[in-house]
């Protein structure tokens, strides 16, 4: 999984008023890796749409949106079960871990990383 100095660092991460992007990707079949991308595209629109006006949240998210997807689409997910990204642009940080378990496809925003589903795998 994730090295321990590793999930240390994501927990006490701190964006500083940005917004922290955690994108999880099950890609355990030849299915769900064939719509890893579009599958991040539509949960990142939804993100999007929830910023509404907020064109700071729209501006920030964009551009974590632009780097995962360069990721994806160049060497993002090609023989794990599952994917972790965390990304912050704007603290120019950014983390890809590949996962041996299956996760389900989810991507968060908020002032901190979602480590949840890294709990659920762990406690699975």
């Amino acid at each position: 999984m994730i090295p321990e100095r590793d999930l240390e660092l994501l927990r006490s991460f701190d964006s500083r008023e940005s917004v922290a992007l955690s994108v999880y990707l099950r890609l355990d079949t030849p299915a769900y890796r064939d719509s890893a991308y579009d599958v991040f595209l539509q949960q990142v629109q939804a993100r999007l749409d929830e910023c509404g006006a907020a064109e700071e949240c729209r501006r920030a998210l964009q551009e974590d949106m632009e780097i995962v997807s360069l990721y994806l689409k160049t060497n993002g997910h090609r023989q794990h079960a599952g994917l972790a990204i965390f990304s912050c642009a704007a603290e120019l940080f950014w983390r890809a871990y590949p996962l041996r378990v299956p996760v389900p496809n989810q991507v968060t925003v908020g002032p901190r990383f979602d480590l949840s589903p890294l709990r659920q795998v762990a406690a699975g």
